[in-house]
């Protein structure tokens, strides 16, 4: 016959069983879908994403676009405004008229040119004390570094110029001539440079310019600018210098160049 403690214990183990478990949290899937888009990718960082990857995001809170979100990188909620990747007929897919600078080209990913103009709009939410830029670069055996973190306190989109821009770390060179002064489209020459029209000069390559470029999203320079309308491309020397293999050119190819905005 068994024994008290047996059936106390059994009775106590079958109440278990018979007794509902608690759901456990759903995820809701914030910036899976234009229902649940955010407005940045430093929200999405805030409600508890932490994978990096391809997000729907409303950054003036109504219609919704995708964009890739590095969460991982420098405290993570960045945006991706630009990726240029090696390949061919990158030169050509930078070449982007005035009127479309703030329009949108390509598909949000780390290994396909991408373009959302409207990306640089300023912006400045609750998540952050600024808004902050970040240029990352990866060279040809695949090594990432970054070329530099800044921020700024406006932006004009009839020059696309940066106000107030501040270099927090970071290539100085690099900050100065793609990202704190001028830029230049085949049809707009807003660059610095005195004599030459940096974007019609290289390939019709649109992007900030200073006089002219270290890096370019589809240009070369060592021998001209078209090499074989294949991009992008980064000074060599300054290529050494931050660790990155080079193709033994002046101006070596490399496997992406991408700009980040966190707001």
């Amino acid at each position: 016959m068994p024994s008290k403690h047996f059936l106390t214990a059994c009775s106590a183990l079958a109440l278990l069983v018979a007794l509902p478990s608690t759901p456990a949290m759903a995820d809701p899937g914030y910036g899976d879908s234009p229902d649940l888009a955010l407005r940045s990718c430093q929200h999405l960082y805030a409600m508890g994403v932490r994978r990096s990857g391809v997000y729907f995001l409303k950054p003036d809170g109504a219609q919704a676009l995708t964009t890739y979100c590095d969460m991982e990188t420098q405290g993570g909620g960045w945006a991706m405004v630009y990726n240029s990747v090696l390949g061919i007929n990158t030169t050509d897919f930078w070449n982007i008229p005035y009127g479309d600078r703030l329009g949108r080209r390509g598909r949000p990913s780390l290994d396909s040119n991408f373009y959302e103009g409207s990306l640089y709009l300023y912006r400045r939410t609750e998540y952050v004390d600024a808004v902050k830029y970040m240029d990352v670069i990866e060279d040809l055996r695949g090594k990432t570094v970054i070329l530099f973190t800044a921020q700024v306190g406006g932006f004009a989109t009839s020059t696309m110029r940066f106000q107030g821009p501040q270099l927090l770390s970071g290539q100085p060179e690099i900050y100065r001539e793609q990202f704190a002064t001028g830029w230049a489209a085949p049809d707009y020459d807003g660059d610095t440079h005195s004599t030459t029209e940096c974007s019609s000069y290289f390939a019709n390559v649109t992007q900030h310019y200073g006089a002219c470029w270290v890096y370019n999203l589809g240009a070369d320079a060592g021998d001209g600018p078209d090499d074989g309308r294949v991009g992008p491309h980064l000074n060599s020397t300054v290529a050494s210098a931050l660790g990155l293999a080079t193709d033994g050119t002046t101006y070596t190819r490399v496997r992406r160049i991408t700009r980040f905005v966190r707001w």
